[in-house]
């Protein structure tokens, strides 16, 4: 995973303007709200610790949405409430079957992104998704603990 973000992070989604406008992370909701109007919710992701012995074992989720308006699939990825305050570069991107090494359809990461990261976007049509996503906790000089999530082939449209 840590080749795959450093990959995705050349091709970054710009989504600075969100990183202030809600208070606290998105609920449910307001996770549909951040994606659009048109977004219902299709399944989550655990992001599991990977390394370090800090915090639970699951650290956040990868929240999944997709609207048949647009036929695309939306993500943002969330602490769990026991993290909210102590993690920092939360990661989230999805992928369609064309996705091809070196190349995003969707990655928005950044070490701002402390309450969630995304809106992310991907259309993929009659087919499966690879969804994505990390944080970390602790410091920047001093990674406490890791997390992430790698799911292929999921909420096939």
């Amino acid at each position: 995973m840590h080749k795959l973000r450093a990959v995705l992070a050349a091709s970054t989604v710009g989504v600075a303007a969100l990183a202030g406008t809600i208070a606290s992370a998105p609920t449910a909701a307001a996770a549909t709200s951040l994606c659009g109007s048109t977004y219902g919710y299709v399944g989550k992701h655990a992001m599991t610790k990977v390394s370090g012995k800090e915090g639970p074992r699951t650290g956040g989720y990868v929240y999944v949405y997709y609207s048949p308006k647009t036929k695309k699939n939306c993500a943002i990825s969330k602490p769990v409430p026991e993290l909210r305050t102590k993690a920092w570069g939360l990661g989230v991107g999805l992928h369609s079957p064309t996705y091809k090494d070196g190349e995003s359809d969707g990655y928005a990461r950044g070490e701002v992104y402390t309450r969630w990261a995304g809106p992310v976007y991907v259309k993929s049509p009659r087919a499966c998704i690879t969804v994505v996503g990390d944080m970390n906790i602790g410091t920047r000089g001093h990674v406490r603990a890791h997390y992430e999530a790698q799911k292929k082939g999921v909420h096939c449209n």
